[in-house]
C-alpha cells in the first residue's frame, strides 16, 4: 500500500520531458509510481487531491547560506524548496563533523549540501588579510583542511573572491585541485576591480579546463550589468563551446545584498559620485529600510560594517537578458536574516521566477522553467535521484496553484521580506508532507543532510 496517492494533477518531468494530467504514488520516501488518467489506482494511506494543481520535483536551490539555520529553511520550504547548496561565496562550516552531526541530531526542514569555504579556509591557515595572497605554509594547511572537510562529507569548495581579493591565481587554482581530485564540484564568486571585468568570469570558468572538475559561476545578474552583461553571455557561450564542465546561476533581483563593509561598497565608488549613495537601502540594523545618506553611509562602512546593504542599480531587463541564456540555474542567495529585515529574495525568488518570467512575460515555457529550477541543480550538485519525476527517484514534489502562484515577501521598507508565497500548496520532503494547503505543518523536518 502506498503512504500517498496524488490525484488529479498535471505532472511536469524535465527528464523525460514529459507533461502529462495523471497521478503519483509516493511510498517509502520514494516515488512508486506515475499513473495516466485512465489508469487503475493502487491504493493508499492517503490520497491527496492536486485540483489539477502542476506537481514538479521539489526546487533545487544550487545557491543559499541556510547553514542549519531553521528561519533560513522555513522560508525556503515555503517556496517549494526541498533542498539547498549551501556554503557558498567562501564561507561556510568550520567543524564539518560538528555541523553534520547537529543537523542529523536536530532535524532540519528541507535536504541540505555545504562545500568548504575558501575564506574559512584561509583564515584556519592563519592568513586573516584578505588583501594578502596565502603563503606557501598556509596553502599547504588550507590544502589540508579541504581535503578534512571532503572526507566530513562536504561536497564541494567555494570561493569569495570578492571578499578576499588578495588570493592569488595560484592559490585558487591549487586549492580546486584538491576539490577536482575528490570529485567534487568548484562554485565561484567572483572577484571585483579587475581593469577588465570580464576578466573575473574567464578566471572562474578557466578552473573548469585547468582541473577538469565542474565549476558553478555564482550571481550572474548581481555580477554583471547592462553591457557588460551581454558581454559575460558571449563568455560564457565560448566556454560553453570548449566543452568546459561550466554552471551558471543567477538571483531574480539586480539588487543584491551583502555586509556593509564589503568592497562593493567602496567609498572610491560611493564618495566620488554620491548619487550612487540613493541606490543604497539598509537591509539590516538601525536603519533598516532607509534609503542611505552620505553620513549614513560613512557610518554603515564604519562602525556598523557587518550590517547588510542593498544596491539596486535599477534595470530590471538584465533578468531576461541573464535567463536569455540557456542553463541558467535559479538561485536565492538566501541568508538568515533578522525578522522583518534583509532582502525579499530568500522568501520570494522561485514564485517571482515563475510569475514573471512564464506565466506574465512568458520569456520562458512551462517545461524549461521547470527545468532550470529542479533538473539543472541537480545535475550540476550530482543529486542522481532528486529534479526527477520517475519511480525509484527521492519523494522531493510540489504541487502549484497556478493561479494563485505570486510572491509576497518585499525589500524593507516597502514590505516584509519575509512574507511566504501564496500558491504553493503541497510540499512533500522525502515522501513526508511538509506544507499541506499552503500551511506548514508543525513538527515535520524531514530533510536529510546530503554527504559526498
Amino acid at each position: 500500500m502506498l503512504d500517498f496517492l496524488l490525484t488529479n494533477a498535471r505532472i511536469i518531468d524535465p527528464e523525460s520531458g514529459s507533461d502529462f494530467h495523471g497521478s503519483m504514488g509516493v511510498k517509502d520516501g520514494k516515488i512508486d509510481g506515475l499513473y495516466p488518467v485512465c489508469a487503475t489506482l493502487p491504493s493508499a494511506k492517503e490520497t491527496i487531491d492536486a485540483e489539477g494543481g502542476i506537481l514538479v520535483p521539489g526546487f533545487i536551490d544550487i545557491h543559499a547560506h541556510s547553514e542549519n539555520s531553521i528561519p533560513c529553511a522555513e522560508k525556503l520550504l515555503a517556496m517549494g524548496v526541498t533542498t539547498a547548496i549551501s556554503g557558498n561565496c567562501g564561507y561556510s562550516a568550520v567543524d564539518f563533523k560538528s555541523f553534520f552531526a547537529k543537523f542529523e541530531k536536530d532535524g532540519y526542514p528541507i535536504n541540505q549540501l555545504e562545500q568548504a569555504g575558501h575564506s574559512i579556509l584561509r583564515r584556519r591557515a592563519g592568513q586573516s588579510d584578505i588583501n594578502a595572497p596565502a603563503t606557501a605554509g598556509q596553502k599547504e594547511k588550507m590544502k589540508h583542511y579541504a581535503a578534512e572537510a571532503f572526507s566530513a562529507g562536504a561536497c564541494g569548495l567555494s570561493f569569495g573572491l570578492e571578499y578576499d581579493p588578495g588570493s592569488s591565481c595560484e592559490e585558487v587554482i591549487e586549492l580546486s585541485q584538491v576539490a577536482a581530485d575528490t570529485g567534487r564540484f568548484i562554485s565561484v564568486h567572483g572577484r571585483l576591480g579587475c581593469a577588465d571585468v570580464l576578466d573575473s568570469l574567464r578566471e572562474a570558468l578557466n578552473l573548469a579546463v585547468l582541473t577538469n572538475s565542474p565549476v558553478i559561476y555564482s550571481h550572474l545578474v548581481y555580477m554583471f550589468q547592462g553591457e557588460s552583461l551581454k558581454k559575460a553571455l558571449d563568455v560564457i557561450t565560448e566556454y560553453r563551446r570548449k566543452k568546459a564542465d561550466i554552471w551558471i546561476d543567477s538571483g531574480m533581483y539586480t539588487a543584491y545584498a551583502t555586509f556593509a563593509g564589503a568592497p562593493s561598497f567602496d567609498e572610491e565608488i560611493f564618495l566620488a559620485d554620491e548619487s550612487e549613495i540613493l541606490r543604497l537601502r539598509a537591509a539590516t540594523g538601525k536603519y533598516a529600510g532607509q534609503i542611505l545618506d552620505k553620513n549614513k553611509y560613512i557610518e554603515m562602512r564604519t562602525t556598523l560594517s557587518n550590517e547588510a546593504l542593498i544596491y539596486d542599480p535599477g534595470d530590471n531587463s538584465d533578468i531576461f537578458n541573464a535567463y536569455s541564456l540557456s542553463d541558467v540555474m535559479v538561485s536565492t542567495d538566501c541568508i538568515d536574516y533578522p525578522r522583518g529585515q534583509g532582502h525579499p529574495q530568500g522568501a520570494a525568488t522561485y514564485p517571482y521566477f515563475f510569475r514573471l518570467l512564464v506565466k506574465e512575460e512568458q520569456h520562458l515555457p512551462m517545461m524549461e522553467a521547470v527545468n532550470r529550477c529542479t533538473l539543472l541543480p541537480a545535475k550540476a550538485a550530482g543529486l542522481e535521484t532528486k529534479g526527477r519525476l520517475a519511480a525509484g527517484m527521492d519523494a522531493d514534489l510540489v504541487v502549484l496553484d497556478w493561479e494563485r502562484l505570486t510572491e509576497h515577501a518585499d525589500f524593507p521598507g516597502k514590505g516584509d521580506p519575509g512574507a511566504p508565497p501564496s500558491g504553493v500548496r503541497h510540499v512533500f520532503v522525502n515522501g513526508c508532507l511538509s506544507i499541506r494547503d499552503e500551511k506548514r505543518l508543525q513538527g515535520v523536518r524531514a530533510g536529510y543532510s546530503i554527504k559526498r
